[in-house]
């Protein structure tokens, strides 16, 4: 975990000292943007146990105006961690509004709120589908005016005994 954290806070200070560097966004941009990202989800059970399986995350989205975009992602494991007792894989599909605010001309904080269907598995409490809402807080900085680089942190799921929530790791393009 302590790698994980460390992974995080430099790519955090990363995006921000690239933030000076990066002009302002094209003039041809057509407002939709993909990501693809590197997410470490902790799966935790109410009857005991935890795992991190490492899993990747892709998301299309089309600007509504500056402050607002919607997104549709999809989330699957990639690697699954086994520990005695307790296996964890997660894999969602869902849509969500991302409201955002400028800090400078080439950072943004956001939120995400909406909507996803999730397949966790918590080997300790079984496996859970079912659809619930997803929430979260991130920041994203532009390397080049289409190229960003985005870290957040969501929760995916929390019902029935189980949780999933965790950071991702993100690199972006507009197009």
């Amino acid at each position: 975990m302590y790698n994980s954290r460390t992974l995080a806070f430099s790519l955090l200070a990363t995006l921000l000292a690239c933030s000076a560097q990066a002009q302002s966004r094209p003039s041809s941009d057509t407002g939709y943007y993909g990501e693809v990202g590197y997410a470490p989800i902790v799966v935790k059970s109410d009857a005991g146990g935890s795992a991190t399986p490492k899993a990747g995350r892709f998301i299309v989205g089309k600007d509504l105006n500056a402050n607002l975009a919607v997104e549709g992602f999809f989330m699957t494991t990639m690697t699954k961690e086994t520990r005695v007792g307790f296996d964890g894989t997660t894999s969602n599909y869902g849509i969500a509004l991302k409201p955002k605010m400028a800090l400078t001309a080439s950072t943004d904080v956001f939120a995400r709120v909406g909507w996803a269907y999730s397949d966790i598995t918590a080997s300790a409490a079984g496996s859970r589908t079912g659809t619930d809402a997803i929430y979260g807080l991130g920041i994203q900085s532009y390397i080049t005016p289409s190229v960003y680089a985005q870290l957040d942190y969501m929760s995916y799921f929390q019902k029935d005994g189980i949780t999933a929530k965790g950071y991702t790791v993100s690199i972006g393009t507009r197009f």
